[in-house]
C-alpha cells in the first residue's frame, strides 16, 4: 500500500472539506415591503437534510432625518444561545436567555418545497431597535426570488 505524501494528503483534505462544505443546502432570499418601509434577507442552512442554521436581517427606515432599525436572528445548532427540537417536519429554535422570560421566545421553521419560518411567537425585544418588529412569517420560495413576508398589525 503507497503512502501519500505531505502534499497530496493535504490536497485530499482539502478536497474532502470543500465537498464536505458543498453538501450544504442554502436557501436564501431578499424582501422589501415599501408600504411599511421595511426591507431584510432570509437564510437557512441545512447539512444532509438537517436544519443547522437560521439568520433573518430586517431593517425598518426611521423618521425623515433619523437612522433607521433592525432585528437580527442568527443561531446555529448546538450555540449555546438556542435550543433545538425537531418534531412532526419542523424544527423549533427557543431563545436560550429572552429578553422577556415570563413569554416564548421561539421560532418555528418548516421545510418542504418552501421554506416557512414562523416568527409569531418572537420577541422583538432584545434583537430589535426601538422601534423595529421581526416579521410573523417568512416564506423562502424553492427557487431564486423574492421572499414572502407576513408584517405584524
Amino acid at each position: 500500500m503507497k503512502h501519500l505524501t505531505p502534499a497530496a494528503l493535504v490536497a485530499v483534505t482539502f478536497l474532502y472539506g470543500v465537498a464536505t462544505a458543498a453538501a450544504d443546502d442554502i436557501r436564501a432570499c431578499d424582501f422589501a415591503v415599501k408600504a411599511r418601509c421595511a426591507s431584510g434577507t432570509a437564510r437557512v442552512t441545512f447539512a444532509g437534510g438537517t436544519l443547522t442554521r437560521v439568520e433573518v436581517d430586517v431593517d425598518w427606515c426611521g423618521q425623515k432625518g433619523a437612522p433607521g432599525y433592525s432585528c437580527s436572528i442568527d443561531a446555529s445548532r448546538g450555540d449555546k444561545d438556542s435550543q433545538w427540537s425537531d418534531a412532526g417536519g419542523a424544527t423549533t429554535i427557543a431563545n436560550a436567555a429572552p429578553f422577556d422570560a415570563t413569554h416564548p421566545d421561539s421560532l418555528k421553521v418548516t421545510a418542504g418545497r418552501t421554506v416557512s419560518i414562523d416568527l409569531a411567537n418572537t420577541q422583538s425585544l432584545g434583537r430589535c431597535g426601538a422601534g423595529a418588529e421581526l416579521p410573523r412569517m417568512i416564506v423562502i420560495p424553492e427557487k431564486k426570488g423574492a421572499c414572502r413576508v407576513r408584517l405584524g398589525e
